[in-house]
């Protein structure tokens, strides 16, 4: 159950000497004025690095009229899939206890602080003219939020009255097509860099340590070119930009587009051209079409193949291992 309101600290260490970096609602230096802008622009939790956005106390002639709280990490499902994306909620009423709560000074700079990030709710305060603001938390010695005014801006919260409450969509992280086609819904290429480097460490793969032991896992095995009955194809590609929202993107790592099936002969052509691949080289073009493999019968290990149609034409197998894709392979998996 989510609890609206909650501020969260994830410790990273013991005291260190030093403050901890702050984040863009959370500043250790002295506040200046927040420069309103036309439209509510909520972050990531972290509060979203944008040039456009100028987080500060309330400038004079601000004519506050209601709280925007914007919650990161938040997620909401959907007939299309789970997104990542932040909760808007809108809060109207007496903003006066708030507004005082914000307008705390910062405390001076502490000489040793904990190595810890504090993760919250960005702030934004609209205007009567309808433009938006967004004010920081006034904060301690180490550049976190002051606790004693973080119980003050909950406890005015709390005495508004939430009028609207919105999901801003960020970016898809399950696809329900995906799912339901048997594919996940995103992919990228892992490689084995001491391969590409020309170090080959002999059958090392997957090392999972049990207490002081280390016990190797071998790659689940690929069925044999004359054991494959077909093969389903799950094809990988840049998404088109969602009316609403952003893209949220890694470098890489590809969105599902589609999928696609090869019959009993030309699953077999593909394992058998697999198999007979040379050794890839280290590349660093970025691919933009990616198909993944899943040899059927599939296995309960589920071993499969990753294959770049384009940037590096690689193929990568259950063992990492990077072999330069035949101009064959790639002509039967073309879309």
């Amino acid at each position: 159950m989510r609890k609206t309101g909650a501020f969260i600290a994830v410790l990273l260490a013991a005291t260190l000497t030093g403050c901890a970096g702050a984040l863009p609602f959370v500043s250790g230096e002295p506040r200046g004025d927040a420069v309103p802008i036309e439209e509510l622009r909520c972050g990531d939790g972290f509060g979203g690095v944008d040039p456009d956005v100028v987080a500060g106390a309330v400038p004079d002639g601000f004519e506050s009229v209601a709280l925007h709280r914007c919650e990161g990490f938040t997620t909401q499902a959907d007939a299309e899939g789970v997104w990542a994306g932040s909760r808007v909620e809108r809060f109207e009423g007496d903003l006066s206890e708030l507004l005082a709560a914000l307008a705390e000074p910062n405390a001076a700079a502490a000489f040793a602080c904990p190595a810890s990030m504090w993760i919250g709710p960005e702030l934004w305060l609209e205007g009567a003219d309808g433009r938006f603001i967004r004010v920081p938390y006034p904060s301690d010695g180490c550049a976190q939020p002051r606790l004693d005014v973080l119980d003050r801006i909950e406890a005015a919260v709390s005495r508004l009255s939430l009028v609207e409450e919105r999901f801003q969509r960020g970016g898809l992280i399950e696809s329900a097509e995906a799912t339901a086609a048997g594919c996940t819904s995103t992919a990228g290429l892992l490689v084995r860099t001491d391969v590409l480097a020309g170090v080959d460490i002999d059958q090392a793969t997957v090392v999972p340590e049990v207490g002081a032991t280390a016990v190797p896992v071998p790659p689940p095995p690929l069925p044999g070119a004359d054991e494959v009955t077909g093969m389903r194809v799950c094809r990988y590609a840049p998404a088109p930009l969602p009316a609403e929202g952003s893209v949220l993107s890694i470098r890489g790592v590809l969105p599902f587009s589609g999928v696609d099936d090869l019959d009993r002969e030309g699953a077999a052509r593909v394992l058998a051209l697999f198999g007979e691949a040379g050794p890839a080289g280290a590349c660093e073009a970025e691919a933009t079409s990616t198909v993944v493999l899943h040899p059927l019968p599939e296995t309960q290990a589920g071993a499969t193949v990753t294959v770049e149609l384009d940037g590096c034409r690689r193929v990568v197998g259950p063992d990492l291992r990077a072999v330069v894709a035949p101009e064959e392979m790639l002509a039967l998996l073309a879309p």
